[in-house]
């Protein structure tokens, strides 16, 4: 079946520094589709779209900083789609655990990565919450310095969104 973004969505991620940890979250500007199965327990196709304009990271130095960084005049976009559906476990009526391979494009580049997610039935209408951990150098991207702090390697991305069956 078929579902579609509500707009009911966050995404969060997390950076850190020596003695810092920057958060940054967009709730706005993303679009996403899925294509599941949940009979033969697969998924067809995901696809999910961000405008990075709209991602903030708490005040407004640091989020000019990071559009800055992220060349946002150039890359407005990111996107994240599904190239393999490597498990799909049910944990019970409502709830499943899914592992894919997916591609992310981010400030032009494209890389693959894992991503774990869980898929929860709610009515006529699901939820995915997902998390996956995103690296500088995997882009071939130096960490950003804020000051004098520069930023690790790895940042933690976490995101929930709701959706419904298409057409609805």
């Amino acid at each position: 079946m078929k579902y579609q973004s509500t707009g009911k969505y966050r995404v969060d991620f997390t950076a850190y520094a020596p003695m810092h940890t920057f958060k940054g979250q967009t709730t706005k500007g993303i679009r996403a589709e899925i294509d599941i199965d949940f009979e033969r327990q697969t998924i067809r196709h995901a696809r999910a779209c961000a405008d990075v304009n709209f991602f903030t990271a708490g005040d407004s130095d640091r989020t000019a900083a990071m559009k800055e960084f992220m060349t946002v005049e150039r890359f407005s976009e990111a996107a994240v789609e599904m190239t393999q559906c490597r498990a799909f476990e049910k944990i019970d009526d409502t709830r499943f655990r899914v592992s894919v391979l997916a591609v992310l494009e981010f400030m032009g580049i494209r890389r693959q990565l894992p991503i774990a997610f869980t898929v929860i039935l709610e009515k006529k209408r699901m939820r995915i919450d997902l998390s996956f951990k995103w690296s500088f150098s995997a882009y071939g991207l130096k960490a950003p310095r804020l000051l004098f702090l520069t930023v690790r390697d790895i940042v933690d991305i976490k995101g929930t969104g709701e959706f419904f069956p298409a057409g609805e």
